[in-house]
């Protein structure tokens, strides 16, 4: 029976891909004179932390690249963000079953309450998990695990709901069920690759996926 459902958040609930994907473009722009990334570069970009994508490709001053990609996010956030279509309506649907909602994501806490409360979303949710939060990102178990120790909860009383290779191999590592959202950027073909349970091709689909687990 669930007791919970873990969402990870840009991409997943909210689109801000375009916001991020520019954020990138900035701070590559400004700090790699000496090459030029890909769309797929930049795509790829997309699920491990800033921090881990700064000592990647700038590993003289990661910490500079982190800057630069929040001072664009955070200059744009509010005029390029929207809720995916169906996510309200199936939050408030959710929480009339009485689950749990968690967020887990591999971004900073304070731009995650930013965007949700931004959104109207905040009050959706029972916990947060961000990175500042943790030791390891996902794809490592520790994010989910977290929230498992936290409520006391088994490996079957959850699921987690994801855009990103990540978020299922997260899953996977955690041994917890997981659901591909098919609206992903790269979309649902890549993310067979990584076996998730369930994949849906709408928010309100996660309703069914609930009611087969059982709550």
């Amino acid at each position: 029976m669930l007791k919970a459902i873990l969402f990870d958040l840009d991409g997943t609930l909210l689109n801000t891909n375009n916001l991020i994907f520019n954020s990138f473009c900035q701070a590559f722009e400004e700090l790699l004179s000496d090459r030029t990334l890909s769309d797929e570069e930049i795509i790829d970009c997309i699920g491990p932390t800033l921090q881990q994508t700064g000592e990647k490709y700038c590993p003289e001053d990661p910490e500079k690249f982190v800057e630069c990609y929040r001072k664009y996010y955070q200059n744009n956030h509010d005029e390029m963000i929207e809720v995916f279509p169906g996510v309200i309506e199936m939050l408030e649907s959710l929480k009339e079953l009485g689950l749990r909602l968690v967020i887990v994501t591999s971004k900073k806490r304070d731009m995650t309450v930013k965007g949700l409360k931004y959104m109207k979303m905040f009050d959706y949710f029972d916990l947060i998990v961000s990175s500042d939060d943790i030791l390891h990102p996902k794809p490592h178990p520790e994010p989910i695990e977290t929230v498992l120790k936290y409520y006391h909860l088994n490996r079957d009383e959850c699921l987690m709901v994801g855009d990103n290779s990540h978020d299922i191999e997260c899953a996977n590592h955690a041994g917890v069920k997981s659901v591909a959202v098919g609206w992903a950027m790269r979309g649902a073909d890549y993310l067979k690759t990584y076996h998730p349970t369930y994949i849906i091709n709408e928010a309100k689909d996660l309703l069914n996926v609930v009611k087969k687990e059982g709550v």
